[in-house]
């Protein structure tokens, strides 16, 4: 409760709503008394609070405006690129009158067009999230959509380079023109620190903090900051770069600026590497699927897997909130399958080594 000019006012939540009520020019003790009952009121269900009729397309903005301020902007423009295909189905309709069956008929609709697993369910969580910010502005009284499931995604080829494909594609770095000559140093530092595009990128010498071989890593896509580790050849490649003048990033371009983009360099190095695989699609068609720079954060969780690095330590460095992302890299490659199973070889069954005892009638 609290006072304005000679109002009183109370404002509190209860079950996740708020409940807002004035009181007038009253004196406190009174407005203490008409608060307990509102409350008890309230706890009974006497004051259930109404929607606030508003259309998909203009709640959609209000939405954006907040995610401009609150969200990273590669974020932002994930969510207008989703909402751009929620509106084919959800224009022109009352966000309280969305269902979950509207949101199958969706999912359905836009798995027959052609879009991938994957895309579908972050339109749907996108759609989520905005039902979720609709409650808490009081547009809503629950979302209706929160136990809608997401779809499978089985279209993700995760690629963790063989030595050899490594050494092919740092040698075609290598070979890349002046003005491009840190794709070496990139591709290699990524191997080694697991760090995602965005996050090198970002990556400011402040944050070095080679004394204690650690890297400050603060502009996350999970919003937690963390301390990636550094080990001798990531070492190596900071003390070269951090001698350079001229631009506060470790990565920069030839103006001193940092990276947004991957060059095309680095495209025509992997295409050079000959690094991509075919994968059959949903309709049975063969899709060519090239090697991506996140597949060298795959190939780097992927070799602690393979290394026995426990999944706690693998989240921390590479800064999974949850278990599931790190439980992907305790799927090791199939050469690396094969000589655990070799292993067997190296060690005698029980059935031909058991002594063989030869009893005599007395």
């Amino acid at each position: 409760m609290y006072k304005r000019a000679d109002s009183w006012y109370s404002d509190f939540w209860y079950n996740g709503r708020r409940y807002t009520k004035t009181w007038g020019a009253i004196s406190k003790t009174v407005a203490k008394e008409k608060e307990q009952k509102f409350k008890t009121e309230v706890r009974e269900g006497k004051h259930e609070l109404r929607a606030k009729k508003i259309l998909f397309e203009n709640f959609a903005e209000k939405y954006l405006e907040a995610a401009r301020v609150n969200k990273k902007p590669s974020t932002v423009k994930r969510n207008e690129v989703s909402i751009r295909m929620l509106e084919s189905d959800f224009k022109g309709k009352l966000i309280d009158k969305i269902h979950p069956f509207m949101v199958e008929q969706y999912k359905r609709t836009r798995k027959e067009r052609g879009a991938k697993p994957a895309t579908i369910n972050r339109d749907v969580t996108t759609l989520k999230n905005m039902l979720n910010r609709a409650v808490e502005w009081g547009f809503l009284r629950f979302n209706p959509i929160v136990k809608v499931k997401s779809l499978i995604e089985d279209n993700e080829v995760m690629w963790c380079l063989t030595r050899k494909e490594e050494e092919n594609l740092l040698q075609e770095c290598d070979k890349r023109p002046q003005r491009e000559k840190y794709l070496k140093d990139l591709a290699l530092f990524a191997l080694n620190t697991g760090m995602r595009q965005a996050e090198i990128f970002n990556l400011k010498k402040s944050n070095v903090k080679l004394k204690d071989r650690y890297i400050e890593v603060t502009d996350t896509k999970t919003h937690n900051n963390r301390r990636t580790p550094i080990n001798d050849t990531t070492c190596e490649i900071l003390k070269k770069r951090l001698k350079e003048k001229g631009s506060e990033y470790i990565f920069r371009n030839e103006k001193g600026r940092k990276l947004t983009v991957l060059t095309n360099a680095f495209w025509k190095a992997v295409d050079e590497a000959n690094l991509y695989k075919w994968k059959i699609d949903e309709k049975g068609e063969k899709e060519r699927v090239r090697f991506r720079f996140h597949d060298l954060r795959h190939t780097f969780g992927s070799r602690l897997g393979m290394a026995a690095v426990d999944i706690k330590t693998i989240m921390e460095i590479m800064g999974h909130k949850t278990h599931k992302m790190a439980m992907r890299y305790q799927h090791p490659e199939a050469s690396h399958k094969l000589n655990a199973v070799k292993i067997l070889d190296e060690v005698p069954s029980k059935s031909t080594t058991r002594k063989v005892v030869n009893f005599k009638s007395q």
